[in-house]
């Protein structure tokens, strides 16, 4: 009776041992929500749909797409660390995930409570100005600024945001005037830079390249790794002499904290596959992202803490506020 009963004991923690490895190999058996902070039809959408539609096939289940914008990018943040530690949600997390805390109370630890799981793309912008403004290299306007206090003013499309964080982050770097002016999104104040009522003006580099070649605007530098094909004769930020003043825009899929570690490598696993795919680099080509090189997701949380303290001391040294 001793004997069975210790048999019987000894199956049951045999069974329990297995069991986590077992539900992580039969991963996924439903659909799988992949939330986006931000609007329909924007580049984190565009970014995001572009590795959900190749990672549904490899993973043999649904990934619904849910965009769920507002409380600058928390809204749909928040509500993964209330899901199950399980990977059925993910979210697209970008820049904003380690900026956002510095600027406003969330309801969540950006670091504890998320497990990245792969950085999926890195996106391209280009300095612009409007042709009114005397200067053709990041240096000349920086040296402009710096002559004339009150000249400058830059399109800011949201507080925290990396296009706001890299004008700030020159402007810090090179003790020059240039005045940030806020709109909610890009949108609606591109007229204002093409018209010349703003005069400098942080892209997405597709967007940068139409008005570029029309000639409504003036290519300074690009914040990439390397030059744009669509704009070779324009140096990167690091070429021009500002490695210093760059922010890099990334996309990283993310989950709970928690997420068991053969369920983060097998959709890891997936969105690598998906990163090899032609169309799949082609749509994150045209949509103004680089593909990165392969990181792990312990990689991935070793770039987020070190841009979570960055940019917190940014944000404090330059005085940045929250979105009013």
């Amino acid at each position: 009776m001793i004997g069975l009963n210790r048999r019987t004991v000894l199956g049951a923690a045999a069974t329990l041992a297995v069991a986590p490895r077992a539900s992580a190999q039969a991963f996924p058996t439903k659909p799988m929500r992949f939330l986006v902070p931000y609007p329909v039809g924007g580049i984190v959408d565009i970014v995001t749909r572009s590795v959900a539609e190749p990672m549904q096939i490899d993973l043999g289940q649904p990934v619904v797409v849910e965009p769920k914008p507002g409380g600058n990018s928390t809204l749909a943040t928040a509500l993964i660390p209330q899901a199950p530690a399980d990977g059925y949600n993910w979210v697209m997390s970008t820049i904003s995930h380690v900026v956002v805390p510095h600027l406003q109370q969330v309801p969540y630890d950006a670091l504890a409570d998320f497990q990245p799981v792969a950085l999926v793309a890195i996106a391209t912008s280009v300095a612009t100005v409007n042709p009114s403004v005397p200067v053709k290299t990041l240096k000349e306007l920086v040296e402009y600024g710096r002559a004339n206090p009150g000249k400058l003013n830059y399109l800011n499309p949201g507080n925290g945001s990396s296009i706001h964080l890299s004008a700030e982050l020159l402007k810090h770097q090179y003790k020059f005037d240039m005045t940030s002016v806020p709109y909610r999104g890009i949108p609606p104040g591109l007229p204002d830079l093409l018209e010349g009522r703003l005069q400098v003006g942080l892209l997405p580099g597709p967007l940068a390249l139409q008005h570029v070649q029309s000639g409504k605007l003036r290519a300074l530098a690009v914040l990439a790794s390397q030059r744009l094909l669509s704009l070779p004769d324009v140096p990167t930020f690091a070429e021009a002499g500002f490695a210093d003043a760059q922010v890099m825009s990334w996309y990283v899929i993310a989950v709970r904290s928690g997420t068991p570690g053969a369920i983060v490598e097998r959709l890891h696993g997936s969105a690598m596959k998906a990163l090899q795919g032609a169309e799949t680099r082609d749509r994150l080509t045209k949509a103004g992202c680089e593909v990165p090189a392969p990181r792990s997701p312990a990689d991935v949380m070793v770039m987020w803490k070190a841009d979570y303290a960055r940019y917190g001391k940014l944000v404090k040294e330059a005085g940045i506020k929250g979105e009013s």
